[in-house]
């Protein structure tokens, strides 16, 4: 039998995009037979018709569940909040805005203990200047400073729940990517690469490089050198 899986799908006003994620897992999984399956609606304050899909995938079908922050916190939040509430033994968290084809799991929905999934996108001709420059500056630092060689830390990444539920995760931005990989990968756990294609916007707007974004990122980085520095400190020591 297949390994069990929970799919996150998080997401601010992603109504136009949202059924077509919520279609495309639930045909992926009829057809890899993943049974045991659960998929977890995180919705960071939306102020559209996220609320009302949500409902009518969650009538009828037990394995749908909706969360929602009251008002938009971000990615990392959302992304904390859908692993929190992740009950099956594998978690992937996909963003609302239909621009990671969940198909790409195909060929490692069964992957072993003491490793990780990383996706990783060849191009980024979508983003603007800034938010390349952004992406480039965090590399810089994951390299540098967190231990970590992954090749795109921000994009997609498949977890075992109880590896993420046992990293007692401190930062709230969305470096908390940085921050899982970091620890994993101190711990010796290795991470399976998967190159992938990151599909054009159909409907939407972008809020990966929002101020709010971008601000409480730069903000945790010092933090997160620190904690990424105690965490190896306690690794070593124990």
């Amino acid at each position: 039998m297949n390994q069990s899986w929970s799919f996150v799908i998080f997401g601010y006003n992603e109504s136009k995009t949202l059924p077509k994620v919520l279609n495309d897992i639930i045909e992926f999984c009829l057809k890899k037979n993943i049974i045991d399956r659960e998929l977890i609606i995180v919705d960071d304050g939306s102020t559209d018709d996220t609320r009302k899909i949500a409902e009518s995938f969650i009538f009828g079908n037990k394995d749908v569940i909706y969360l929602k922050h009251e008002t938009n916190l971000g990615i990392g939040p959302a992304l904390i909040k859908g692993y929190l509430n992740a009950s099956k033994e594998n978690v992937i968290a996909v963003p609302a805005d239909a621009q990671f084809d969940i198909f790409e799991l195909a060929d490692s929905i069964n992957f072993p203990e003491k490793s990780y999934l990383s996706f990783y996108r060849l191009q980024r001709k979508s983003y603007t200047s800034f938010r390349n420059l952004i992406s480039d500056i965090n590399g810089f630092i994951n390299r540098k400073f967190l231990y970590l060689n992954v090749r795109d830390v921000n994009w997609v990444k498949a977890y075992k729940s109880v590896d993420l539920k046992s990293l007692d995760l401190k930062i709230k931005s969305s470096l908390v990517c940085s921050e899982i990989c970091a620890k994993l990968n101190l711990k010796g756990f290795s991470a399976k690469e998967i190159v992938s294609v990151y599909h054009e916007r159909t409907a939407g707007i972008s809020k990966g490089a929002s101020f709010k974004t971008l601000y409480s990122a730069v903000k945790d980085i010092v933090g997160l050198i620190n904690v990424i520095r105690e965490y190896k400190n306690k690794i070593q020591a124990s």
